[in-house]
């Protein structure tokens, strides 16, 4: 079996949730589900990111979204645009290689993974870009493709863990 590569996708950095939306559109994931990653508290660590100075130090995410591929009735794969690990991982090394141990960390920092079917979230994610902008202009570069929306954005639905409206939400020990 052919593993999908980043290279083949569009990619923005810091704009997780479009990426993934995108990742949506193709054909070959339409029947994957989408993880969105937060905590209760205001952020969580997560290692192997690209954004982090080396890969085993934890980066502090407000959220994160990645794809979750079922390649084959036995065979799940994160597909994650942001990490140094391989870009699509079986689920069980991703976890054991980015997530820190949950006794480590206050209760308010431990992840939860909302999980929805991808065409779902497709479906449902409106993202006009607000959070990605202060007084002072943009906080990263947008993408060059449109967003989700114009005019609305629903996001913090998405990644807010204590709103159950869309999608499942699950403890790490329960997703895997």
């Amino acid at each position: 079996m052919k593993l999908p590569e980043r290279e083949h996708y569009c990619y923005q950095p810091s704009y997780c949730e479009e990426n993934i939306w995108h990742l949506c559109q193709q054909p070959e994931f339409q029947h994957s589900d989408v993880i969105v990653m937060a905590s209760k508290g205001r952020f969580f660590p997560i290692r192997c990111q690209r954004k982090a100075n080396t890969p085993t130090e934890p980066l502090l995410w407000d959220y994160h979204v990645v794809l979750l591929w079922h390649a084959a009735p036995d065979a799940r794969y994160i597909l994650d645009f942001d990490t140094t690990l391989a870009f699509c991982t079986p689920i069980a090394d991703y976890f054991r290689q980015a997530f820190l141990d949950e006794s480590l960390l206050k209760p308010r920092f431990v992840p939860l993974f909302r999980v929805m079917p991808s065409g779902e979230y497709a479906e449902k994610l409106l993202s006009d870009r607000r959070h990605m902008r202060d007084e002072y202009g943009w906080l990263a570069e947008p993408p060059p493709w449109s967003p989700t929306s114009v005019t609305e954005s629903n996001l913090h639905k998405f990644t807010d863990m204590s709103d159950a409206d869309y999608g499942q939400i699950l403890t790490a020990a329960q997703l895997l």
